[in-house]
């Protein structure tokens, strides 16, 4: 058996991650900087590891189900009907639905903004990650047959040192090209695969060297590896947080801090890996409800990841209307976020009973697909 049940694990902390941002980046309704905001601010960049995380388990499942020779054909077919009926319908979806902060109707779009959506992946603040993925998928045979070259040389490890330097310099200057030609520069570069490349290969290579992996985390007391994932956390989000309240607010921070953290972010999520797998194996040890409730979470974290924003706006709707709080008193965040967490856990369980759902929730992918 493949490593493949501690990816259901990861999965769903990285859907429970990708909540806790959407949730958070709200701070930004705070009108003042205050403890409040700062706490957002933390978490908005300490849960930023979830994509990341995402895009490593697909490097990692891809690399070990096409192994050896196999149908390029056939693996655009299965990938075509993974991701386009889900990111076509939600586009359209949120198109037609507003979901910053709370829920309403956005108006009939036109051709160029539907165009801009499908091509940006900005139809809502979420889909961006499959215009990315796409093309991952789109690359994935040549990127796997270029790491498998390289590996049968004894590179591959030189080959992730490089894809952490240019990953680097890419975000970096992503955001010189927005600071200095135009925002829409930024918008497009980050949204290119060189932009989380890294992570890609890196799961390709824990596919191809699943046991010299385990090995040599295990080699490494786990206290070292939580020490390293929570110092670049308190780094991190450290730097945020004083850029906040020095600026007076996300917008006004400079190129600067923006470049730091680019530069900083992988030596965070690389730990942050390390400690989810970690996290894996002492739930899958242990069992019980914890165990079964992530893996279930991890399962459905495709249609979550869909469903979320739109589960975030109702609730934050029917919050306030019910309590008269909003996004500036803070039993608004953990509220919205367990609500966030239970209701588009229950409707993509719901919806993924329903005839032709699953195909547009992603529900069919995994169980339909084991790794053996």
């Amino acid at each position: 058996m493949v490593w493949f049940r501690e990816v259901e694990y990861m999965r769903g902390f990285a859907a429970l991650a990708v909540i806790a941002v959407h949730v958070s980046m709200n701070y930004t309704r705070i009108p003042a900087v205050n403890p409040l905001a700062l706490l957002d601010v933390f978490i908005y960049i300490a849960a930023h590891f979830a994509v990341p995380v995402f895009i490593f388990v697909s490097g990692w499942v891809l690399a070990a189900r096409y192994a050896g020779d196999y149908s390029v054909g056939e693996f655009y077919r299965r990938r075509a009907k993974t991701i386009l009926p889900p990111y076509l319908f939600f586009t359209a979806f949120y198109l037609l639905v507003a979901v910053e902060g709370t829920i309403g109707f956005a108006g009939v779009p036109s051709p160029e903004r539907v165009a801009e959506a499908l091509l940006l992946g900005n139809a809502a603040y979420h889909l961006w990650f499959f215009v990315l993925i796409i093309q991952l998928y789109l690359l994935f045979p040549l990127i796997v047959r270029g790491y498998d070259r390289i590996d049968r040389f004894g590179a591959s490890l030189f080959l992730l040192l490089a894809l952490f330097i240019v990953q680097i310099l890419w975000n970096a200057g992503a955001h010189l090209a927005g600071a200095f030609a135009g925002p829409e520069w930024y918008t497009a570069l980050i949204r290119l695969f060189p932009s989380h490349l890294l992570y890609f290969v890196l799961g390709i290579h824990a596919a191809r060297h699943t046991d010299d992996c385990r090995s040599a985390l295990r080699s490494i007391p786990p206290g070292w590896v939580l020490a390293a994932a929570g110092a670049g956390a308190l780094l991190l989000g450290g730097i945020w947080i004083a850029s906040v309240i020095h600026y007076g607010s996300l917008a006004g921070t400079t190129l600067a801090v923006f470049c730091i953290y680019r530069i900083l972010e992988p030596l965070y999520y690389v730990p942050v890996i390390a400690v989810l797998v970690l996290a894996a194996w002492r739930l899958e040890e242990t069992a019980g409800r914890p165990a079964a409730a992530t893996r279930s979470f991890g399962e459905h974290s495709y249609g979550i990841y869909l469903v979320h924003p739109l589960v975030i706006a109702a609730a934050a709707s029917l919050w306030a209307s019910l309590t008269g709080l909003a996004w500036a008193d803070w039993p608004t965040y953990p509220a919205v976020f367990i609500a966030a967490v239970l209701g588009s856990y229950a409707g993509v369980r719901l919806l993924s009973g329903v005839p032709y759902a699953g195909w547009v929730l992603g529900e069919s992918r995994v169980r339909r697909e084991p790794l053996q």
